[in-house]
């Protein structure tokens, strides 16, 4: 969300912008790429749709450009996601071809307003490859450095054409903290799903170290199960998440990125009240289970 002093984003009006460019490059496959876009908006996806609007805010950069960021973030951001989907197998076999089509045709319109502004010596383009390469190279998008890359790519470019490319070292560090909180929640929150599918993720390691292959799915769940109904695993992990999310706002702070700062208090207070609502939940069931144990093993020898 963003801060009391800006507007709020026109996400219908990006997503008719976004139509009006796939219909050109890519006019085939309109009706799949509209349905990734609707299902890509705030809040879920907020730091991907307002980061170019805060630092263009905090950085002086015209309303024109910040409006071509944005857009360029949301072709992006489709294009990653038909590629995580493709990648992972979840794409319906009727639609993979004109997947891959789209995808390619959405992140080149994405780079349009990169290549308006920035000539082929630019360091910008050496980072924008070093970025797809980070994320490309994950299997899985678990880790923040992975699943973060595409998102630094127009925070990069905003400290170029603001002559701000000092901030970049300071900015990078805080985008890390940011999505290492984003990930950690993401990955408690699909814990379930992604041992249905097999998939490696963070907070069943720290619970259940070892393979997590469909093989090993029924034992893996058993375990992490039995770690939340009877220990503190949920209150550990959003507590690390608080963490990496505080830290996050104090770089922003420094930075003078108001926005950004106001946007991740407001989030680690928001995760952080789920967190403890699924802990307290957890623990309800542990004692009603307890309870219906020993009352009737007390019940059975009267």
């Amino acid at each position: 969300m963003p801060s009391p002093h800006e507007r709020e984003l026109d996400v219908a009006g990006f997503v008719a912008a976004f139509r009006q460019r796939i219909a050109v490059a890519c006019p085939g496959r309109l009706a799949l790429a509209t349905r990734y876009a609707l299902a890509l908006t705030p809040p879920k996806w907020t730091l991907e749709w307002y980061l170019p609007q805060w630092l263009s805010h905090r950085f002086g950069l015209d309303a024109e450009l910040t409006r071509e960021l944005t857009l360029s973030n949301l072709l992006g951001l489709v294009a990653v996601r038909l590629e995580d989907d493709l990648r992972d197998g979840e794409m319906p076999v009727s639609d993979v071809a004109g997947a891959e089509q789209l995808a390619v045709a959405a992140f080149d319109e994405a780079l349009a307003v990169y290549r308006a502004r920035f000539d082929p010596g630019s360091p910008f383009w050496g980072f924008l490859e070093r970025s797809m390469a980070t994320w490309r190279a994950g299997a899985d998008g678990s880790d923040a450095p992975t699943r973060g890359a595409p998102i630094k790519i127009a925070a990069f470019a905003c400290c170029l054409l603001a002559d701000r490319k000092a901030d970049w070292p300071r900015l990078n560090r805080c985008l890390d903290r940011t999505m290492s909180a984003l990930v950690a929640y993401d990955q408690f929150c699909d814990w379930e799903e992604d041992l249905a599918a097999g998939r490696w993720n963070a907070f069943v390691a720290a619970v259940s170290p070892g393979p997590q292959g469909l093989a090993e799915r029924d034992r893996n769940r058993a375990a992490v199960l039995t770690a939340m109904l009877t220990g503190d695993v949920i209150d550990e992990h959003f507590r690390r998440i608080a963490a990496e999310a505080g830290d996050a706002a104090t770089r922003a702070s420094e930075l003078g990125l108001g926005s950004l700062r106001a946007y991740l208090v407001r989030w680690a207070a928001s995760s952080a009240a789920q967190g403890a609502d699924v802990a307290r939940h957890y623990r309800s069931v542990a004692d009603r289970a307890t309870q219906l144990m020993f009352g009737a093993a007390r019940g059975g020898t009267g």
